[in-house]
């Protein structure tokens, strides 16, 4: 079992904390050492202790620079304690923390994720962000070893532990020293290239149900309505389906209005602007902003970004991405999720988790029998390979077939999936009985019958499910959900925690990668497992 708190990787004697100062700030602070901008005094108004003076010196092994073995100079470290341990007589209440600084010469709005990167790449704990203190703030640590950051200003950066006297003792010192800095409003934070509002078309004197639909949620979206931005989205995303039936997708405004959803807390929607900037669809490619993105979402607890934030730590080559691989996948997993419980499996299959080699197989059959039972249709196949290959179980050879022609005809229950959405988001529109919204369901295209549906998979070309078929449950599930959010107080009909249509068709066409680029013992880009 993966611990949900993960202890740091190592000891370090000193960790650094950034805070950042505009340029507009009185130039002294820059120049101010760590024993200046947070004092004795300080420390004993926060801690209720009487303290000998500190003791300045040079930080070792930081996490706020960028190698290893870096050792600093005594003005960027502070050291309080009332403790030494060949001394007594032994205090009553032992105190001990580091306090650190950092000067840049010019503004960097990339500090918070530089920082982030160094607590990612070399411990195994997860950053907290703190709002309200300074221009941004996180922690990482367990709840009795907290190291606290804080940034000001694009140019400074602050730390203060690990110790064990407490978060809200942290925060407190922080205070005290950010009152000697003076103020500011740097914007740190990602800039996502390539965002571009998207401009309504001039309304005909007629105009259609879908440009109405996209006019009222323009109107709510400009207004700060987060559902509203996310459905604008994947209205955009979707695309409008031309006369031959296929999607015409336009991913730049989908972008656009999922990075507004995003900024303001949408897990969904920063993990559809992953997907976006991992393809390179409607912006340029960008794999780190697309690995923060994840990040975002699977932190704030959506659960379909889990799996893929463990695929991209998997192809990392850190000493602590094979553990958080396997935490994100372990906590997918418990999370009900099939990709998750597929991507142990595949990590028992390969030795990855450790154990005798004897118990790798009938571990990683386990794994991929809750994952096919979930509907993973990867998983399927995997069962398939294991009994073709006698690993794990004995040989059996019809076994093996009936499992690969179940993996190969699985993705029917997506398409079911989809058509279920459908109905639902469209019942719980025509349930909210608002007049105005009823011109709009005209928009939805008719969705296809069973018959339809089985033709399509009859004429598929390998794997592949039919393109139109796909395009018109996905728009017609999407603007029904859109329609919903027009209506007020209806919830969430894609809330942060479910599946929505483009989940259902991204494992639609999961299998088909899959099998196109996977090749025994090799890799596979993200998002896929061999």
């Amino acid at each position: 079992m993966i611990l949900r708190t993960m202890r740091p990787l190592a000891t370090y004697s000193v960790l650094v904390l950034g805070l950042c100062m505009l340029s507009s700030l009185p130039a002294y602070a820059q120049h101010k050492t760590a024993c200046e901008l947070l004092t004795k005094a300080d420390a004993e108004a926060v801690l209720g202790v009487a303290l000998p003076p500190p003791r300045a010196g040079a930080p070792f092994r930081s996490l706020l620079d960028n190698a290893d073995f870096i050792t600093g100079t005594p003005d960027q470290s502070c050291n309080f304690t009332n403790y030494e341990s060949n001394r007594a007589p032994k205090p009553a209440k032992i105190v001990a923390f580091n306090f650190e600084v950092r000067y840049a010469a010019t503004p960097d709005a990339h500090a918070v994720e530089e920082v982030h990167k160094q607590v990612d790449t070399r411990t195994y704990d997860h950053p907290t962000d703190l709002p309200g203190l300074g221009d941004a703030a996180f922690w990482t640590g367990a709840p009795n070893y907290v190291t606290l950051f804080v940034f000001l200003g694009g140019t400074t950066r602050l730390m203060i532990g690990p110790s064990d006297i407490g978060l809200e003792a942290e925060k407190a010192l922080a205070v005290k020293a950010l009152a000697r800095l003076g103020k500011s409003g740097f914007a740190y934070g990602p800039q996502p290239a390539g965002l571009i509002k998207p401009v309504l078309s001039k309304l005909a004197a007629k105009p259609s149900a879908l440009d109405q639909l996209k006019g009222a949620l323009t109107l709510k979206a400009d207004a700060g309505d987060v559902k509203a931005q996310r459905a604008l989205a994947e209205l955009y995303q979707s695309g409008t389906l031309a006369p031959d039936g296929n999607a015409q997708h336009d991913y730049a405004g989908a972008a656009y209005w999922y990075y507004q959803a995003s900024v303001h807390g949408d897990a969904r929607a920063a993990y559809a602007l992953a997907i976006l900037y991992r393809n390179g669809l409607g912006v340029p490619a960008d794999a780190p902003q697309a690995f923060q993105l994840l990040q975002k979402a699977a932190d704030a607890n959506y659960v379909p970004a889990m799996p893929l934030l463990s695929d991209a730590y998997a192809s990392q080559k850190t000493p602590v991405s094979g553990q958080r691989a396997t935490y994100w996948a372990t906590i997918a997993a418990e999370a009900g999720d099939p990709r998750g419980w597929l991507i142990l499996g595949f990590e028992y299959n390969t030795g990855k988790l450790g154990g005798d080699q004897v118990t790798w197989y009938p571990r990683a059959m386990a794994s991929y029998r809750k994952a096919a039972d979930g509907g993973n249709c990867v998983a399927m196949m995997a069962i398939g390979d294991l009994y073709a290959s006698g690993q794990g179980v004995p040989a059996d050879p019809a076994q093996a077939q009936s499992w690969h022609t179940r993996a190969q005809s699985c993705q029917g229950g997506n398409i079911a999936m989809l058509q279920a959405q459908v109905a639902q988001y469209k019942a719980k529109a025509v349930a909210a009985r608002d007049p105005a919204l009823y011109p709009m369901f005209s928009a939805i295209p008719t969705m296809p019958n069973a018959g339809a549906v089985a033709v399509g998979n009859a004429n598929r070309s390998g794997l592949g499910m039919d393109s139109k078929i796909v395009a018109g449950l996905v728009a017609g599930a999407v603007i029904a959900a859109a329609i919903i959010a027009l209506t007020p107080s209806s919830g969430d009909a894609n809330s942060n925690g479910a599946d929505g249509p483009f989940d259902a068709i991204n494992r639609t066409f999961q299998m088909d990668e899959a099998r196109r680029q996977c090749v025994p013992g090799g890799g596979a880009p993200l998002g896929i497992i061999c």
